[in-house]
C-alpha cells in the first residue's frame, strides 16, 4: 500500500515538471527514478568542435528587445530635421534656376492658336487712327513656342490675326513695333515686352471698330506670328526694294524699314563686290500732311541712313503752307498715278529689284491691282502693269 502511494507520486510529480514552463536558468526537478545516469568518466570533445568557455548560458545572454541595437537617442529628430533641410534646399534650387514652381507664363505670341493679349496704351495718331499697344511675354528660358515665333520673324515682314470674339471674324494686322524685354521679372519667370499695331477706323470695318472700342485693361485674341513677305532668304537678294504704301499701309513697310537698316550690310551678297547694302526707296501717300503715320520716326531714320533710305511724302491736299526748305523735296502734292509712279521707279531693274505696294484698295487698284482674300496675289493692274512691270516683280500686302 504506501509502495503503490510513493509510486504515484513520483509519476505525479513527474508529469507537473514537463507540463509547467520553467524559468530560465531554474534547473528542472526530474525524479531520481527517471534521472539519466551519467559517467564519471571525462569525455573528449567531437572532432571539429572545441569546448565552450565556462559562463553564463546563452539564454541568459539575449537582450530584452529581442537582439536587436538601441539607437542614441534624438536620431529621429536628427533624420527629420536632415530630410527637411534637403526638401528646402532642392525647393530653393528649383525656384532660383528654373521657373517649375512659378506660374505658367501666359499672353505669349503662337501662330499655332489665338492667345488673349492685353492692351497696355494707346495713342491717338489721327482723328481716326490709333496706335495700340499689347503685352507680350516669353519664359525665362525658351522653348519650342519661343523657336517657332522667332523663325518666323526672322525670315521677313511678319503680320497677326486679329480676332473680333464678338462677331468670330478675324483681320490681319502687320505689327510696326516688336520688342520683349532681356531683363526677368523673379515673381514670374517671364520677360516682358510690347508689340505695336497702326489701325484705322473705318465704318464698316468689323475689327477695326472693335480695336478702337477696346479700353486698355481688355484682352483681345490674336494668332501669331504669320510670315507675309520673306526678305531674309539668302538664295535672293535684292538690290533696291521700292515701296508704294498709303495710309496704314505704311505699317509692313515701316518693320521692314527698321529691321533691315539694323542690320548694316544685310540685303544680299555677290561674289565680287561682297556683301551689298540693299537701297531703300519709299513712295508715301497720305490725304492732308497731318494724316501722315510715322513721320517724324521715318525722317529720323532717313537722317541716319541718308545713302540706303529715300523718302518721298506725297499728300492729296497741298499744305496750307510751304514745306521748310529741308522739306521741299520729299513732299509733293498729289496722287500715285502713272506719271508720279514712273518718276519714283526710275532706274528699276528686273533682275535685281523689287515693287511692294500696301494701302486701301482704291489706291491699290490704281496702282497694282487688288489681291484678292486667301487667293494669292492676283493679276497684276493699274500703273505698274501699264509701265511693263511683271508680276514677278511686284509684290502686295
Amino acid at each position: 500500500m504506501f509502495l503503490s502511494t510513493v509510486g504515484g507520486l513520483r509519476r505525479y510529480a513527474a508529469w507537473r515538471s514537463l507540463a509547467r514552463p520553467q524559468r530560465l536558468g531554474t534547473p528542472v526537478y526530474q525524479p531520481f527514478g527517471l534521472r539519466r545516469q551519467y559517467s564519471t568518466e571525462e569525455k573528449s570533445a567531437p572532432l571539429g568542435k572545441t569546448e565552450k568557455a565556462e559562463g553564463p548560458a546563452e539564454s541568459d545572454q539575449r537582450p530584452e528587445n529581442g537582439g536587436k541595437k538601441e539607437r542614441p537617442p534624438g536620431t529621429y529628430a536628427i533624420w527629420a530635421m536632415e530630410a527637411v533641410g534637403a526638401t528646402a534646399a532642392f525647393v530653393y534650387y528649383l525656384h532660383l534656376y528654373t521657373d517649375l514652381l512659378k506660374p505658367e507664363v501666359k499672353e505669349r505670341l503662337t501662330p499655332e492658336k489665338y492667345t488673349p493679349l492685353t492692351l497696355v496704351a494707346k495713342e491717338r495718331l489721327t482723328h481716326d487712327t490709333a496706335r495700340f499697344r499689347f503685352r507680350v511675354n516669353r519664359p525665362r528660358f525658351d522653348g519650342d513656342q519661343e523657336k517657332l515665333v522667332d523663325s518666323v520673324v526672322e525670315q521677313g515682314v511678319w503680320a497677326v490675326d486679329v480676332k473680333d470674339h464678338a462677331v468670330q471674324t478675324f483681320r490681319t494686322y502687320t505689327p510696326v513695333a516688336y520688342h520683349v524685354s532681356e531683363s526677368v521679372d523673379e515673381d514670374t519667370g517671364a520677360r516682358h515686352g510690347h508689340m505695336d499695331l497702326v489701325v484705322k477706323r473705318y465704318p464698316s470695318g468689323s475689327v477695326s471698330r472693335f480695336l478702337h472700342d477696346t479700353r486698355v485693361g481688355d484682352q483681345v485674341e490674336m494668332r501669331g506670328p504669320i510670315l507675309s513677305w520673306p526678305f531674309g532668304n539668302k538664295n535672293k537678294s535684292y538690290r533696291s526694294i521700292y515701296m508704294i504704301a498709303g495710309g496704314t499701309g505704311i505699317a509692313p513697310m515701316y518693320q521692314l524699314i527698321e529691321r533691315h537698316l539694323a542690320s548694316s550690310g544685310s540685303g544680299g551678297d555677290s561674289a565680287d563686290n561682297g556683301p551689298i547694302a540693299t537701297e531703300l526707296r519709299l513712295l508715301y501717300g497720305s490725304q492732308s500732311e497731318s494724316d501722315i503715320l510715322y513721320r517724324r520716326e521715318l525722317d529720323a531714320l532717313a537722317r541716319a541712313h541718308p545713302d540706303r533710305l529715300k523718302i518721298q511724302y506725297l499728300v492729296d491736299r497741298a499744305p496750307s503752307s510751304p514745306p521748310a526748305a529741308a522739306e521741299e523735296s520729299s513732299l509733293l502734292s498729289g496722287r500715285p498715278d502713272l506719271k508720279t509712279i514712273r518718276q519714283f521707279t526710275d532706274g528699276f531693274d528686273k533682275n535685281t529689284d523689287i515693287v511692294l505696294v500696301c494701302g486701301p484698295d482704291l489706291m491699290l487698284a490704281s496702282v497694282s491691282g487688288v489681291r484678292p482674300i486667301n487667293a494669292g496675289q492676283g493679276p497684276l493692274a493699274g500703273s505698274l502693269r501699264e509701265l511693263g512691270f511683271s508680276a514677278s516683280s511686284v509684290y502686295k500686302f
